[in-house]
């Protein structure tokens, strides 16, 4: 379902928000597969839909990998008056992401807005700009992932934004529904028309990092290291040639 606010901005001009109640959520039993995969794992075969800590940080280290759909947010640096409207549609196991382009300033989220998506069920939040009242989160144990910290916040303005539309964080586009997958290490984002892809790809690198551990342990370092003696070689003959 549509809806469509309109608000005055500066000098006159109309500008229109856009609102999404409802999303396509996807399947829960995959959700739940996929949570069982690191996006660590993935990094062994992706090169995109990763997000790595460099940017987007843990408030405080995750001990479990977690995943759910995310409900998707863009707001402008200092108004935070749609992550109220968004939290209206949070159900049980959400994902909040919310696009603020690197604001480092104002903070959009804090202890109430953390009450507010716990109590609808929201399993974490991840934020492209800063978070307040991280002791109160962290007490609170519920997951933030976040750009910056900042004792500033954003003010209700109604001057601009969206709910459950595409968003963009640190080059990586989200869709609403799509599939966030967070741990220690930093945050998958899985296309949800390409879940069960997705599914596949990690139980396999499952499988062959378990194979690694397992090699690792039979032969020791010295034997494993020497699996790697023909490539070198190869580099070697390659160099030489050249």
């Amino acid at each position: 379902m549509y809806l469509y606010l309109y608000t005055m901005k500066e000098r006159g001009r109309n500008n229109r928000m856009k609102i999404i109640s409802e999303i396509q959520r996807p399947d829960p039993q995959v959700i739940k597969e996929l949570e069982a995969i690191s996006p660590s794992d993935y990094g062994h075969s992706l090169n995109f839909q990763l997000i790595s800590t460099r940017k987007i940080k843990p408030l405080f280290p995750i001990d479990h990998t977690f995943a759910g759909p995310a409900l998707t947010v863009r707001i402008p640096p200092n108004d935070g008056l749609l992550i109220n409207k968004a939290l209206d549609f949070v159900k049980p196991g959400d994902v909040v992401v919310i696009d603020m382009n690197e604001e480092e300033r104002f903070a959009c989220w804090g202890e109430i807005t953390t009450k507010l998506a716990m109590e609808k069920g929201a399993i974490a939040c991840i934020i492209n700009g800063a978070v307040t009242d991280t002791r109160m989160i962290i007490d609170l144990q519920f997951k933030v992932f976040s750009y910056a910290v900042s004792p500033l916040t954003t003010k209700v303005y109604s001057l601009d934004g969206d709910v459950n539309v595409p968003v963009s964080i640190s080059g990586c586009v989200i869709n609403p529904g799509d599939i966030i997958v967070g741990s220690n290490d930093g945050l998958l984002v899985v296309p949800k028309e390409d879940a069960l892809t997705y599914l596949e790809i990690g139980k396999k690198e499952q499988e062959a990092d378990e194979k690694r551990r397992q090699d690792l342990e039979q032969l020791g370092a010295e034997n494993y290291l020497r699996r790697f003696d023909p490539l070198w070689d190869r580099l070697l003959e390659k160099n030489k040639n050249d």
